[in-house]
């Protein structure tokens, strides 16, 4: 307790005593302020009420009695400066002295340990889902695609590609019924001429995959004219890729060692062989026996899904810097792995949860970034 408390205290207790012995009629004692109620649970504190609002329980009556300094008030022979102004005020304060620390805050007012450890929130900054893996490197030779696709793989892909490309181009009307077929087949051999020019394996397709990569591109474009004109326009180029594929020299027209995915692998098309490849592997393999039966097809299948997945992941395409959009992708890959893995081991139920997790990937993402695509 304070000096200047004491003293008050002493005041008090000399001023009752004197007027006792005086004989003069006892100053009513005032009641005490009543202590405030305890809060409802739930309902926020009621601030104090300024200092100035609050008045003393009694007003001590200051005089100046000696002459020699008139500055300074007298209440008895005590100097009024030792008093409080507001000694209510004082003695309800319950502010720590010499920085001691004060009553610890309850979690639920929001400055208790819990609240003041919690990291704050950027605005416009999504939180990143736990245990979202990284985005992969960006394309362009940076990804090591002998861990995703042997090279003889993408080879036998091409050849397949080539076949059904070949089989809608005997006349105009199979043409006209089957653009979409030959669209979507030019993109996959296009594609996969991407990852043979990239790749670190040894191929004699290695050095002209530039070409048959522009080539299938330009196939896309005029296999959407349907007609003589069409046919004979996507005709002229697919023979040229087939001579580059039969180990011929490509044409003469120049093509870039390396392009921006965007450029040459639409991925609306890259969506269109995932969408397709998903849809066959749940409907053709439908137990543990089909699986084991088709086991090199669904090998074959899924090794092009996790290389596509990661394809999407090239800095040139739109959102892959949006972490949201990394995350669905690798929830894709990861899938197309687990799948391939359990067929390898004979695992049904690994087979049909990876597909699953694929599936899943592609439904959540595809209302809120495939856009017109």
């Amino acid at each position: 307790m304070s000096l200047r408390l004491w003293i008050t205290l002493l005041w008090v207790a000399t001023i009752g005593v004197v007027v006792g012995c005086s004989g003069s009629k006892p100053v009513e004692p005032v009641a005490p302020a009543a202590a405030p109620a305890a809060p409802v649970s739930g309902t926020p504190p009621v601030a104090a009420p300024p200092a100035a609002a609050v008045a003393p329980a009694v007003a001590p009556v200051a005089t100046a009695v000696d002459p020699s300094k008139p500055e300074t008030k007298w209440i008895g022979n005590i100097p009024f400066d030792v008093f409080y102004d507001q000694p209510l005020v004082v003695a309800s304060d319950a502010t720590p002295v010499g920085g001691g620390a004060g009553p610890a805050p309850s979690p639920a007012s929001g400055t208790g340990d819990l609240a003041m450890n919690k990291p704050a929130e950027t605005p416009g900054t999504p939180t990143p889902v736990e245990g979202t893996p990284a985005p992969a490197p960006a394309a362009g030779g940076k990804i090591d695609w002998a861990k995703l696709l042997p090279v003889d793989l993408a080879v036998e892909v091409s050849k397949v590609a080539r076949t059904e490309i070949n089989a809608n181009l005997q006349t105009v009307q199979k043409y006209n019924a089957g653009m979409e077929t030959i669209r979507t087949q030019a993109a996959l051999l296009g594609m996969m001429a991407i990852i043979i020019g990239e790749h670190s394996e040894k191929s004699n397709l290695k050095e002209k995959a530039k070409f048959v990569r522009d080539l299938t591109y330009s196939i896309q474009g005029k296999a959407s004219e349907k007609g003589k004109a069409g046919f004979d326009a996507t005709q002229e180029l697919f023979e040229q890729v087939t001579t580059i594929l039969d180990g011929g020299q490509p044409p003469s027209t120049e093509s870039a060692d390396s392009v921006p995915y965007v450029e040459v692998a639409d991925r609306s098309e890259m969506m269109k062989i995932i969408d397709k490849t998903i849809n066959d592997l749940k409907s053709n393999i439908g137990d543990p026996k089909r699986m084991k039966e088709q086991v090199e097809s669904v090998n074959r299948q899924l090794t092009i899904m996790a290389a596509l997945g990661t394809m999407m992941l090239d800095s040139s395409y739109e959102y892959a810097d949006n972490p949201e959009y990394v995350g669905y992708t690798n929830a894709f890959i990861e899938g197309a792995k687990a799948s391939l893995d359990a067929a390898k081991a004979d695992n049904f139920d690994g087979f049909q949860g990876g597909i699953n997790k694929m599936n899943t990937s592609c439904g959540d993402c595809h209302p809120k970034f495939r856009g017109g695509e």
